[in-house]
């Protein structure tokens, strides 16, 4: 019987994270199996050397970049990420796959069929992919404000009653139509709202005590105040961090363009849409530093420059701790990797558990978090001298 690792790889932070945990599954002599839909970032899977399953329907690339969009709240926020006929494919073929070989537990990088497949056969559903945003953060008001939410309507409601307000919101934000629609064909319990499809039966809370602010004991003993906010029974469980130590050494092109006296810049905005990484760059162009920058699946228009170093992929966790500064958008796995490295951080989040995270960032001083607007009024080169200086 075998444990299933199933990563969604149009997300970068959970293909790696999802490897770091087969990686140590493996190692402890666990029956582990690998499978997904693909996306942007299959190509991890590969270099790295783990055998996996490719199940249909494919995920393509352009359809990773659509998924990206919609975590961004770009695009389809009511339609969702699937059709009920793509929806119903994804979770047949899930069905099978588990059948055969025998899987016990799942453990789903945000997979979110993966919900649906795993109750419909009565697997186990563990997931990671929340990192520190579990629903407790929301029952004690812990979540900010976010930092892009601010408008013309917003800004004169008092601090207090904005926390109150987006806290409430986020444990009631309804999740996709065509998840219940199937849900309810395969004669599984509804989902009453996002938080409640994305925690697993267990949910891994990939953060430690010291930092998050909630006991232990208080998250894995956690009751809903409000039961009727969930379907689904939730366990939470502490594990600490998670973050990718990926395939690739440093290359010596990167070491010769960090031997310098100048401040050394890393960027690595892998979830970013093209034209913030373009206005990142058209800033640090006018600097004094050395940048290098990981574009992953982009391609940059106007990256030439002497002090810019453009690199499709790099390992984090060997860079950051020759940087001076990172710049990310907040996902966990940068943070911790950033964190761990001793590297202070400058980040724009794009989605909810990235302000979240960056905001932990902030409040512990390991960096900044900013809006989209400071980039977009180029006040992002006063926090990077902030940073630099400091």
């Amino acid at each position: 019987m075998a444990i299933c690792c199933f990563p969604n790889c149009a997300y970068l932070s959970e293909t790696s994270r999802m490897i770091s945990v087969y990686k140590r599954l493996k190692a402890s002599c666990e029956d582990v199996v690998l499978a997904t839909h693909g996306g942007s970032f299959e190509f991890v899977l590969k270099e790295e050397g783990i055998p996996y399953k490719h199940l249909e329907p494919f995920v393509t690339n352009e359809l990773s970049l659509e998924w990206a969009a919609i975590s961004r709240v770009e695009k389809g926020v009511l339609s969702g990420y699937y059709s009920v006929e793509e929806l119903e494919k994804h979770v047949n073929s899930e069905m099978a796959f588990f059948n055969e070989n025998n899987v016990r537990a799942v453990l789903s990088g945000y997979t979110l069929s993966n919900a649906l497949s795993t109750r419909a056969l009565g697997i186990p559903y563990v997931t990671t992919h929340l990192g520190s945003w579990v629903p407790p953060v929301f029952e004690f008001n812990m979540n900010p404000w976010p930092v892009n939410g601010d408008n013309i309507f917003t800004r004169f409601i008092p601090a207090s009653v904005k926390i109150k307000m987006t806290n409430y919101g986020i444990l009631r934000v309804r999740t996709h139509r065509p998840i219940n629609i199937l849900a309810k064909k395969l004669n599984i319990p509804e989902f009453k709202n996002f938080l409640d499809l994305t925690s697993g039966d267990l949910t891994l809370v990939t953060d430690c005590p010291e930092i998050l602010g909630i006991p232990a004991g208080t998250i894995e003993n956690w009751v809903p105040k409000n039961p009727k906010l969930f379907n689904h029974e939730l366990k939470m469980k502490y594990v600490g961090p998670i973050f990718a130590e990926l395939f690739g050494e440093i290359p010596d092109r990167v070491k010769s363009f960090y031997n310098t006296q100048l401040p050394k810049i890393y960027v690595a905005l892998a979830t970013s849409r093209p034209d913030y990484m373009e206005a990142v760059l058209s800033i640090l162009k006018d600097m004094e530093v050395k940048v290098i920058i990981c574009t992953a699946v982009h391609n940059l228009k106007n990256g030439s420059h002497p002090n810019i170093l453009i690199e499709k992929h790099l390992p984090s966790h060997k860079v950051m701790p020759l940087a001076d500064l990172a710049i990310i958008h907040g996902g966990q796995g940068s943070v911790q990797t950033a964190i761990s490295a001793s590297t202070p951080v400058l980040g724009f989040p794009l989605h909810p558990e990235q302000d979240f995270n960056l905001r932990l960032v902030e409040k512990n001083g390991g960096g900044i978090c900013v809006s989209l607007k400071n980039l977009k009024k180029k006040k992002f080169r006063e926090h990077i001298e902030r940073i630099i200086s400091d």
